[in-house]
């Protein structure tokens, strides 16, 4: 009967029983699997493979095996005495090494010390081990039980970066082996999320002991893996270097300005500024450092931010499809996404591949699932939006981070380049550079904080002069617009807005053109949810449904609906967010649509449904509606 229910469960549900070894017990299913090694078409009972194995561990001399293809293959010990075991397949001229097998030795010192130099060499969390340990001390595995402690290993940022490395070597790079699907990896490559509501809440807590065990573990590689995680100077901040000589941290420098990813550059920038009183010998390394992060081909088809920024939509557009993260706030995942991003892209620096091709699948792969968790995630954290992912917006961000440990380290800059290009003004000045205000923008962690600048005496002048005024026009709003994610925009800021809308009667006069009206649109969707203020959402409802309907003016389906989940996001409640965000979108839905506005309205709607199901209950109905159009 269990065998009969059990055809009947979904694959997945089915899966994840047959891989409970409590289940299996219980209701007498065995497993037959088949290993099969695929550069020499040899494949083998699992259970033979292993029979086999025991006997030569044991010192019972060769063994023999015949594959499913009929081929006999011979399997020896060809480990010199005293080392671990190091077993070979063996058929005629063809050699196979095999992994190491060493824990279903029947000697448990060997099995001990296989443990500890596999993990040691994967940096296996303490827990894990001591788990294990508690197995192999008694007895050695039994065949069910080699493939889970082979996917704890595996489980691991260490052995996951020699995964990436050999499949884009060999060109076999696939979504599923560059973001894994197991929650337990991400725990050790960020940290298990702490219960904090801040990435600085989280930075002093569980990002301190990340980087403590990593410097534990492994000084050089240690120091080299906790910058994948410098996606907040929060974090940086935690990142010591005492326990690296002067020649390994030249030597990580020097690794990082030549093969390094993005992030970890300016992780590392971030730190040396803040050591280099104490440690010099890093002063060279920073000005070339910098020069990496300013002279970036942005748009150029090498250009590195294109590609960190392709890594992240892919790495986080994943991670939000598979729900991988869905009940943690969205820093901890952004931080994750980041921290995976970079792993992969220091790979790809190291393996030389075309950085334009590669940006492009990535991105194309999971850009709308990003996006659209993107826009939900601004319920929780509205300072923040999906195109500030962008290369030329990261860019900017890093810019930004440069300047102010900049400014915070000033006392540690001496006169000279590096003094001029973070902290003057330039024609190489990183001041110059970058397009006011870019660098101010929150970053990625940084969307539920409000901003701590207020807005400046003559600028709140200004916005209230434009806005309470009784002649209200579509420029009027855009001092207020080009503040909302820079300074700290108050329900009574909006409250002008509401009332200006009103004034006008829904109408800007004196729009120059399309683009000027969607900035607006944008920019007041963005006020309403960084002020929490619903009226002006509502209004801006009214407005974005007036112009839909203008045959001048008139934007796409996929721009109103980006300014409805933004506007939504001034309801932070689920339950009141998710009925305005629901009535706005069936609007659209039933609303008129025009050449491939139905498919495209449809393909986002459901990759938001994906995200956010408790959506469901308020677009069920515009759901199918657009499955009918799209038929």
């Amino acid at each position: 009967m269990a065998s009969a229910a059990l055809k009947l469960a979904p694959p997945l549900i089915r899966k994840s029983l047959l891989n409970d070894r409590g289940f299996r017990e219980e209701y007498g299913f065995k497993t037959k699997a088949t290993i099969a090694f695929e550069s020499s078409g040899f494949s083998v009972q699992r259970s033979e493979l292993f029979d086999a194995v025991r006997v030569v561990l044991a010192g019972e001399g060769p063994a023999e095996l015949t594959g499913v293809e009929d081929r006999t293959w011979n399997l020896t010990n060809d480990a010199p005495e005293g080392e671990l075991p190091h077993l070979v397949l063996s058929s005629d001229q063809q050699r196979l090494a095999l992994p190491d097998f060493s824990f279903l030795s029947g000697d448990a010192s060997t099995r001990i010390r296989s443990l500890e130099e596999s993990a040691s060499d994967v940096n296996l969390p303490l827990s894990a081990q001591e788990e294990w340990r508690s197995i192999l001390v008694e007895r050695a595995l039994e065949d069910d039980e080699v493939d889970t402690f082979h996917s704890d290993i595996c489980d691991t940022p260490i052995h996951m970066e020699r995964i990436i490395r050999s499949e884009i070597t060999a060109g076999e790079s696939s979504i599923s082996s560059l973001v894994p699907n197991s929650r337990r990896y991400y725990n050790r490559l960020v940290g298990a999320y702490d219960g904090s509501s801040s990435i600085q809440d989280y930075a002093v807590g569980t990002g301190r002991e990340v980087f403590e065990q990593l410097a534990e573990w492994r000084p050089y590689e240690g120091f080299l893996f906790s910058l994948l995680l410098s996606s907040h100077l929060a974090l940086t901040a935690e990142i010591n270097t005492d326990h690296l000589d002067r020649e390994k941290l030249e030597e990580a420098f020097d690794f990082l300005e030549k093969h390094g990813d993005m992030l970890s550059r300016l992780g590392a920038f971030e730190v040396g500024l803040r050591i280099l009183p104490d440690r010099p010998e890093v002063e060279p390394f920073l000005l070339r450092l910098v020069h990496r992060i300013r002279d970036d081909d942005v748009e150029g088809e090498a250009g590195e931010f294109k590609l960190f920024s392709a890594l992240f939509v892919l790495v986080d557009g994943e991670l939000a499809r598979t729900h991988l993260m869905a009940e943690e706030p969205p820093f901890y995942r952004r931080l994750a996404s980041l921290a995976q991003a970079a792993l992969i892209h220091r790979q790809l620096v190291q393996c030389g591949i075309d950085y334009d091709h590669f940006s492009k699948w990535a991105f194309n792969n999971r850009a709308e699932h990003y996006y659209m968790q993107s826009l939900a995630d601004m319920r929780t954290d509205p300072r923040w939006n999906p195109d500030l992912a962008a290369a030329p917006q990261m860019q900017a961000d890093f810019f930004g981070r440069i300047t102010i440990a900049g400014n915070n380290f000033k006392a540690n800059i001496g006169e000279g380049e590096l003094r001029d290009t973070i902290l003057a003004d330039g024609e190489q000045s990183l001041i110059k550079l970058c397009e006011f205000p870019a660098p101010y923008f929150p970053g990625p962690l940084e969307g539920t904080e409000n901003s701590s600048t207020a807005l400046p005496d003559d600028l709140t002048s200004v916005i209230e002069e434009q806005l309470d005024s009784a002649e209200v026009k579509a420029s009027s709003f855009i001092a207020l617009v080009n503040s909302a994610t820079i300074f700290k925009i108050t329900s009574g800021h909006a409250e002008l807005a509401t009332k200006a809308l009103r004034l006008v009667n829904y109408r800007l006069a004196n729009l120059e053109d399309k683009s000027q009206l969607v900035g607006i649109l944008n920019g007041l969707a963005t006020v309403a949810a960084v002020s929490r203020n619903p009226e002006l959402a509502d209004e801006l409802r009214i407005l974005v449904r007036r112009y839909r309907r203008d045959s001048q003016y008139r934007f796409s389906v996929e721009e109103a609906m980006r300014m409805s989940l933004v506007a939504s996001a001034a309801r932070e409640d689920l339950m009141e967010w998710r009925e305005f965000a629901g009535e706005w979108l069936t609007e659209l839905a039933f609303g008129e649509l025009e050449e491939n506005e139905g498919e495209a309205l449809s393909s986002h709607l459901s990759a938001l449904l994906n995200s956010v199901p408790e959506l469901w209950v308020s677009c069920a109905r515009a759901d199918a509606a657009l499955q009918a159009w799209c038929q």
